[in-house]
């Protein structure tokens, strides 16, 4: 087990659906090189954040920020995410507008994990069972451990493309999906004013984040 740190849990009734579905079709697989790609990915993700909780105060929000970038772009598919989180309005949008979004997207997810792990307080986290889950795609359990003992289940929902395993969604306390989550979130600004809007609204969480952080 590895010393790790706590991540949100605010709930949402419709990631549950979905992960309902996902654990529905998860099965246990044999142990090889290709499979323990997903747990040597998120065990290096984990290290990285370990490390910018340790020296939070000394590399302040940009040093975190620059320390976790590349790790989780190697972890996670973040363009899939984005494309997940926003939805159908996706295919309506330009080429361009994509690529801006994708672009600030991206900064919002790094910008999050760079606020949010900050410092470190005795946490830990236990990488578990790796589980076939359908059409390419694995699930990977992990628990965090809390400074009080408290136990709380963050499964990582992989995909392989192109012969790269990747995280396309995050499911907190074990049954809320992070991306249904966002797109909920992200539907109000979508209806508003479409692309514009919802980096607009991006925008502001990121620099609420910032003076979190």
């Amino acid at each position: 087990m590895i010393d790790r740190v706590r991540l949100s849990r605010r709930r949402l009734l419709g990631g549950a659906v979905v992960v309902g579905a996902v654990w529905a079709l998860a099965r246990p697989i044999a142990a090889n090189a290709a499979v323990d790609e997903p747990a040597a990915l998120v065990d290096a993700f984990y290290a990285t954040l370990l490390d910018a909780m340790k020296r939070g105060p000394e590399l302040g929000f940009e040093g975190r920020y620059q320390l976790i970038d590349p790790s989780l772009s190697q972890t996670f598919d973040v363009a899939t995410m984005c494309r997940i989180a926003v939805g159908p309005d996706w295919t309506a949008m330009s080429g361009e507008k994509k690529g801006e979004l994708l672009l600030t997207f991206h900064r919002y997810i790094v910008t999050t994990y760079a606020a949010r792990f900050r410092s470190f307080v005795g946490q830990r986290f236990a990488i578990g069972e790796l589980k076939e889950a359908g059409e390419g795609r694995m699930l990977l359990a992990t628990q965090l451990i809390r400074s009080n003992g408290e136990m709380v289940e963050l499964n990582y929902l992989f995909r392989n493309h192109d012969g790269a395993w990747r995280v396309i969604d995050i499911y907190l306390a074990g049954a809320i999906s992070q991306m249904a989550q966002m797109r909920a979130e992200f539907a109000q600004s979508l209806r508003a004013g479409g692309a514009d809007a919802l980096m607009a609204s991006l925008e502001q969480k990121i620099l609420d984040l910032k003076k979190e952080a």
